[in-house]
Order: C-alpha cells, then sequence, then structure tokens
C-alpha cells in the first residue's frame, strides 16, 4: 500500500474553504493518506490568551486540555469535508492514535506510536485525520502537548510508525527559503535540504519546520517535503541527502540566514568552577530553552554567558534563584531586548576569513554586532532588534545572493525531482536505510 502522511497547519486550516481545498487535496491524491492537523488559524493563541486572562500561572493539566481543544475541532472539521465529498474519514484523537509521550506538560516529547486504530482504518479503506501537537503520557495516562510546531513532529512520528513514503508538511509558503521571503526580497527557494541543515535553520529561528520533527525524521530516515496548500508544485525536499562532492574541512558553504527576536542576555558573575556542571543541568530545560555564549575563566571563578527568549526569563530566573542561594555564583545581569542573527552552513570555522567578511559587512551597513559565536554549522551574532532584518538583508546578499558563488571546484546539490509517484519510491528507498536502528530507539 503507498501511503503518504499529510500534515496541515493552522494557515492551511484557517476557514471553510481552506478546509474544504485541504479535502480535496486529499480526495484527489494517487496514494492512501493519513491527515495530521494542527488548530484552525489563531486558535491555540486565542486559547493561551484565554488562560492568561484568568490568571498568571494557569495549571499544567488543564492548560494541555484547553489548548488540546483546537486541533480535535480541525480533525473533526476536516474528516466532515471528506464526508461530504465522498470520502470516508474518520477524525482521531491522541489516545485514539496511539501517540505516546513522556508526560511533560506543555513541552513533551513523543516517546512510541502505536497506531493500531490508524492501520485499522487504512485497510477499511477510510482516511484518518489525527490531531497533532499532542499525546498521551505513558505512565498517568494524562493528555500533553508537545512544543509549539508539534503538529509537524506527530506527522513525522506517524510517517515512521506507517513506514510511510513520505511525509509532506503543507503550508502558507512554497517551501524552505534562503532567508524569510517577507523580509528578503531575492530569498531563494530550495530544492533540497540535508537533515543537518534544516535542523540547523530552524534551531535558529526558521519556523518553517519545527526543531523536533526534523530530529525525528533525521532518526527514522523520514523523507519530509514541505510544500504551499494552494499550489501543486513541488516544495523543498529535506532528506538524507549527500553531496555528489564530499565536503572537505576547508570548504565553506552557506545554505541560509535564520534569526530570532525578543531574546535576552543573562551574565553570571563568580560562578564557582565546580558548578559550572550544576548550572548547565539547572538550564538544561525545554521548555525555557538556553543558548550559551561562552564562559571566561580564572583562578578562583568565571562568567558565564548565555541568551534566553525574553518570555522565559520569569522560568530562569526561578531556576537561578536555586542555585544563587546555594552560592553557585555572586550575581547575575540582564541585557537586552536584543536579536540573534546566523548564518548556516557547514565548515564555519572561528578564523575562516568568511568570519572577518561577516563582521567587516555588518559593521560598514551600521549594525553593531554584541556579540559573536562560531560553530561548525552556524556563525552567529547579536545585535539590536531594530538592527535584525538590516543584518539579514546584507548578509544573505553577501553569502547567497545572485554574486554569491561556490568555491572553484563545488559541485553544488542537485535539486531533487517533483513529488511524482517513482520520485517517492526513492524517497522511500532513503527512508528505510538506518530506519531499524532509529526503530529500536523508539520501541
Amino acid at each position: 500500500m503507498n501511503l503518504v502522511i499529510h500534515k496541515y497547519g493552522g494557515t492551511s486550516l484557517g476557514d471553510p474553504t481552506k478546509i474544504a481545498r485541504a479535502a480535496e487535496r486529499i480526495a484527489a491524491a494517487d496514494e492512501s493518506v493519513v491527515a495530521v492537523v494542527s488548530a484552525m488559524g489563531r486558535t491555540t493563541d486565542t486559547m493561551l490568551d484565554l488562560a492568561r486572562n484568568l490568571t498568571d500561572t494557569p495549571h499544567e493539566r488543564e492548560l494541555d486540555l484547553l489548548l488540546s481543544t483546537g486541533e480535535q475541532a480541525a480533525a473533526a472539521a476536516l474528516a466532515m469535508a471528506l464526508h461530504e465529498r465522498g470520502v470516508p474519514a474518520r477524525s482521531f484523537s491522541a489516545r485514539d492514535g496511539g501517540i505516546i509521550t513522556d508526560g511533560v506538560h506543555g513541552c513533551a516529547r513523543i516517546v512510541n506510536v502505536d497506531p493500531v486504530r490508524i492501520r485499522e482504518c487504512l485497510q477499511n479503506g477510510l482516511v484518518p485525520v489525527v490531531t497533532g501537537f499532542q499525546g498521551i503520557a505513558a505512565d498517568s495516562g494524562e493528555l500533553t502537548t508537545l512544543d509549539r510546531g508539534g503538529s509537524d513532529t506527530t506527522a513525522v512520528a506517524l510517517a515512521a510508525a506507517l513506514r510511510a513514503e513520505a511525509c509532506e508538511i503543507f503550508t502558507d509558503v512554497e517551501g524552505v527559503f534562503t532567508a524569510d521571503p517577507r523580509h528578503v526580497a531575492d530569498a531563494r527557494k530550495l530544492d533540497h535540504l540535508s537533515y543537518e541543515d534544516m535542523a540547523e535553520l530552524a534551531a535558529c529561528g526558521a519556523t518553517v519546520l519545527a526543531h523536533s520533527s526534523v530530529e525525528y525524521a533525521s532518526t527514522h530516515r523520514v523523507p519530509l517535503h514541505v510544500r504551499s496548500s494552494t499550489t501543486e508544485t513541488a516544495g523543498t525536499w529535506v532528506t538524507c541527502f549527500r553531496s555528489a562532492a564530499p565536503l572537505d574541512g576547508e570548504r565553506f558553504t552557506a545554505v541560509g540566514v535564520a534569526h530570532r527576536t525578543g531574546q535576552l542576555g543573562c551574565r553570571l558573575d563568580g560562578v564557582a568552577p565546580t558548578a559550572l556542571t550544576a548550572i548547565a543541568a539547572a538550564l538544561a530545560d525545554p521548555m525555557a530553552p538556553v543558548d550559551m555564549l561562552d564562559h571566561q575563566s580564572a583562578d578562583t571563578a568565571c562568567s558565564l554567558r548565555f541568551i534566553v527568549n525574553a518570555t522565559d526569563r520569569d522560568q530562569i530566573d526561578g531556576v537561578l534563584a536555586g542555585l544563587y542561594a546555594a552560592k553557585a555564583f555572586t550575581g547575575r545581569h540582564w541585557s537586552g531586548p536584543m536579536a540573534r542573527v546566523s548564518l548556516v552552513g557547514r565548515g564555519f570555522r572561528t578564523h575562516h576569513p568568511q568570519v572577518r567578511l561577516l563582521l567587516d559587512t555588518l559593521k560598514t551597513h551600521g549594525v553593531t554586532v554584541r556579540d559573536v559565536t562560531v560553530h561548525a554549522r552556524r556563525i552567529s551574532i547579536t545585535c539590536a532588534e531594530h538592527d535584525v532584518l538590516h543584518a539579514v538583508t546584507h548578509l544573505h546578499r553577501i553569502f547567497l545572493g545572485s554574486g554569491a558563488h561556490p568555491r572553484k571546484g563545488h559541485r553544488p546539490a542537485e535539486p531533487h525531482a517533483p513529488a511524482s509517484r517513482p520520485q517517492r519510491a526513492e524517497a522511500k528507498g532513503l527512508r528505510n536505510e538506518g530506519s531499524l536502528a532509529g526503530r529500536d530507539r523508539n520501541a
């Protein structure tokens, strides 16, 4: 049985017309389809606003139950639209769909998928429509929600469990671009990306795919196809693509520019060397991700700097209060708000001449860089929020614009072919490579 997972985001289900369009796409598909849905439009934000208007500290369990209603409504609505078109369908909750999580309210991770009822539905010729963004805790049986963008992860997890040919992510953009096309006029759609490059872009602020979904897809070798919900054109394929010319340690290759706003910097002073591990462990909370910058050591103490989302400051302050009481550090200082801009690619090194080019470009165009960090797959800088789009535009023009070319001898990645049946079969072969090892981890 040829099977493809369709995931429809909130913007693709924002009104009855869009829901009907999604139903027509499913009805016209040549293969069997399992649909995974996000809440319609801005339903999740509306529910969050409701909770915040009622209390400053929403109860975690009740908040998850409240937020989950958006996906349940979307699943039922899409199933109705399919029935109207003569396509038998059945909506599934996370419990019915066998989506099992680790039980962390508000930021759960999928630990297993047991889609027995979904398989039965497919065998009986029905289209399963599954709620994304949620699952059932393995130990307590309570409903839990995933992190924002978790519907992507639900779709990928089902694709892995059902051994689907591909997971198609339908959204309001045509694919993954070299920068946000809303802000950078010459941003280009990428025909193909590796899991590693897409994961780095997602971690640095590209919102077209949730970072957890890319990690899951990489582990289970699930081919992802990010495409528009309003056209039939091919989008961006994300797979375990291997370049025709293997990259060596000297080659500098830029893939895209991503950015985040609403960031705050924090500096801890007087950090006891013996407390570094304890601090890192305490800050390793997926609910409030921390991006470490650096630490400066002395004989008896050091300073430690990191960046967090401004919305997470209260939570981080709560963690730091306990560490301060335990004398892990002597003082903390917050700065910001600020933005972070990242040039993502491969072959980056601290002393590479391209790092100097990046910094000189920003200085020439009046962008003051506060911090710079260099990793193998990205160079990140922090700057004032009002400079962020300026920085993104100029870095894109220098490293990814029409005048930017690969180094001599580099063969660029060949684009993935459009999503026809033969090409999906090839993608299925890519997914199966190494999939048993990934499945063992999920058992």
